[in-house]
């Protein structure tokens, strides 16, 4: 069975791995309620969630806040996004969001709280602040946003609180329709299309206000030209939310869904102080039926400790705080991007109870922690195929670091958003191949090469390229030095060749000797070409600049003198200066010999060296005397007659 017949969903399918909340055509809001996967992580903050929403039912409160917390792809823009949709319960490609929802909950007693949550009539203001937030920002931007956001869901013109102060106004007034009918008979365009460029049109808009409104010319220019535009309280601002809060029939709820709120405050203890005194005036005056939800990278406690300022009255009212991480991520990508037919499930489980054996002395890694591993149960084989599990725990690293050690890939993040198109892609390449096939670890290089910097992509493309024209090198090269990149950072595997061949295999069946030897001719050959350097048993990846700073080291020539001149002065200028050696109340020269080189001239009948010799317990004549030493050190003190070893010092 070809690889690509056997998952549920098509592995060639469009998968919006960065969720965008301001993204909301049909098709990526179709497939982002669908394809949503509750971890048993995200089971807690639903729970958590829903149980401090459902009191505010019954119970009005003015801890209206929640605090949603994560880093980079820890899914917590997607977390809000859903909530946004599930409780107003929008309707997308004619289903509505519970009903996405309606398998999501296998707890019957979460699935009747969200059910009860959901019943009541909701709307949702959702929106990114760092899109919507003014080009300036001041102490008020906060408050400025929330004002404009809110009046365009009203219908108004939010991007210049003026206009929209006047048709909030006209519309109190029942006038709206009348307003709108007669500037486009002076105008000739719809008031929706013009009011963007409502200051070109004075002669038009002050004409209108005198025959709808009754205003006079002079009044109406005062107001066109006046500069009351922009003065917004935050008690003003409630004041009209908890008026149209309070205009809706029922129960009725308003969230105001804010993403990246802890990046657009950042330090900054004026939008602090602005971001609370707001929240708080919505708590006090809407009690319950107006909340506010908002993403941040950093946790409540570690925003409100800005210096020399006291926020600790916004952790009252952002009660509710969940932390997201990318600790499930594997189980979200195994449900979206690797869930089998039942077909392949079971043809996956009799080919792994075949050749378990193998597989276990096949994924045997050379000293791994704990979590890096091979397959372990029949089940497990299927679930991950074509990967297997240690890539989801080192992947994950990875991309951690590459975010670490480049301003390219600082936008890359190492949780579900990066993982789920890594895992995505590098199923593509083996889709044409059957059951037997693995997909090796470096094939996740090509999903990640485009944040890297420029320095790393030009080594592998000029191995690529020496490859391409037979230039001594292979493609099975430029495939190790992928892996070598990708392990570059990471503690958990030692670049050996033991596991550097498990990293490589790509088959089931893969002959694992013939394969290490495979490996073994590519290092060789990647090291010739100054691509790689080993240390001990060990190899690792070399940046360009790394490489010329090898080549420097290799075409240096070496003075042998020079170096025994060094050592000698290291050796007997510092460790061991004393011109004799003292054995109880008897004081020997001795000679001082660097590799049989002797510094200085010979005045003695013992010697002291610098040398490869090597020894454990040997005897000393010296004078006639004698005695037994176990060597410890890289020092030796010999007879000229008999040269045993008492001490070793061997240069390296």
């Amino acid at each position: 069975m070809k690889i690509q017949s056997m998952f549920q969903k098509d592995i060639d399918r469009d998968i919006n791995g960065v969720i965008k909340v301001s993204q909301d055509d049909q098709q990526s809001l179709k497939q982002e309620l669908s394809e949503y996967i509750i971890t048993k992580e995200l089971r807690r903050h639903f729970a958590t969630f829903f149980d401090n929403y459902v009191k505010a039912i019954d119970n009005p409160t003015d801890k209206i806040g929640v605090w949603i917390s994560g880093f980079f792809g820890s899914g917590k823009s997607h977390f809000l996004k859903m909530l946004s949709y599930l409780l107003s319960n929008k309707e997308v490609d004619g289903k509505h969001a519970f009903d996405y929802f309606a398998d999501k909950f296998d707890d019957p007693m979460m699935y009747a709280t969200v059910q009860k949550c959901v019943r009541i009539p909701t709307e949702s203001i959702l929106f990114n602040i760092d899109i919507e937030g003014p080009i300036n920002k001041d102490k008020t931007a906060v408050l400025r946003v929330f004002a404009k956001v809110f009046y365009n869901h009203c219908g108004f013109y939010g991007e210049d609180l003026k206009v929209a102060k006047l048709e909030r106004f006209i519309d109190k007034q029942g006038k709206t329709d009348a307003f709108r009918a007669a500037f486009k008979e002076v105008n000739g365009d719809e008031w929706i299309n013009a009011r963007d460029s409502a200051a070109f049109f004075e002669d038009d808009v002050v004409e209108v206000l005198q025959s709808v409104l009754g205003m006079s010319e002079t009044a109406a220019r005062n107001w066109f030209n006046g500069e009351e535009n922009a003065d917004m309280s935050i008690k003003q601002l409630v004041s009209e939310i908890k008026e149209y809060v309070d205009s809706k029939k029922g129960n009725f709820r308003l969230l105001f869904c804010v993403d990246e709120v802890g990046q657009y405050i950042g330090d900054d203890g004026d939008l602090m102080m602005n971001l609370q005194s707001l929240v708080e005036e919505i708590g006090d005056k809407c009690r319950g039926k107006v909340w506010v939800m908002v993403t941040s990278q950093e946790a409540i406690d570690s925003v409100v400790k800005i210096t020399g300022n006291d926020f600790s009255k916004i952790q009252g009212r952002f009660n509710t705080r969940l932390s997201l991480s990318s600790s499930s991520v594997d189980e979200v990508i195994k449900k979206r991007v690797l869930a089998k037919t039942e077909d392949a499930d079971h043809l996956l489980q009799m080919e792994y109870e075949k050749e378990a054996s193998g597989l276990k002395s096949l994924f045997a890694f050379d000293n791994p922690i704990l979590d890096i591993k091979g397959f372990t149960s029949a089940a497990e084989f299927s679930a991950t195929f074509p990967f297997v599990p240690y890539q989801f725990i080192i992947i994950q690293k990875v991309l951690t670091e590459i975010r670490k050690h480049g301003n390219s890939g600082k936008h890359l993040s190492s949780g579900a958003r990066s993982m789920l198109s890594a895992f995505q892609e590098a199923a593509q390449t083996a889709e044409n191949k059957d059951e037997n096939a693995l997909v090796p670890f470096y094939r996740f290089y090509d999903t990640v090469h485009t944040f890297l910097e420029s320095a790393i992509r030009r080594v592998i493309d000029r191995c690529q390229n020496a490859a391409d024209a037979n230039d001594g090198l292979e493609q099975q090269d430029v495939d190790v030095l992928k892996l070598l990149y990708l392990i570059r950072y990471i503690d958990d595997i030692k670049a050996n060749i033991e596991n550097i061949a498990i990293l490589m295999i790509d088959d089931i069946h893969t002959d694992k000797i013939a394969l290490r030897a495979s490996i073994t001719a590519s290092l060789e050959r990647l090291l010739s070409q100054n691509y790689i350097s080993r240390n001990g048993d060990t190899y690792a990846f070399l940046t360009d600049e790394e490489q010329d700073i090898a080549i420097d080291i290799k075409n240096t020539p070496v003075d042998s003198a020079q170096i025994v001149q060094s050592i000698s002065q290291t050796v007997y200028g510092e460790i061991y200066p004393a011109k004799k050696y003292k054995y109880g109340k008897y004081d020997f020269a001795y000679d001082q010999y660097v590799d049989e080189t002797l510094n200085g001239a010979s005045t003695a009948e013992c010697g002291f060296a610098s040398s490869p010799w090597q020894a454990t317990s040997t005897a000393l004549e010296i004078s006639g005397l004698s005695w037994t030493h176990r060597s410890t050190t890289r020092q030796s003190l010999f007879s000229r007659r008999t040269r045993p070893t008492l001490m070793s010092w061997n240069r390296r």
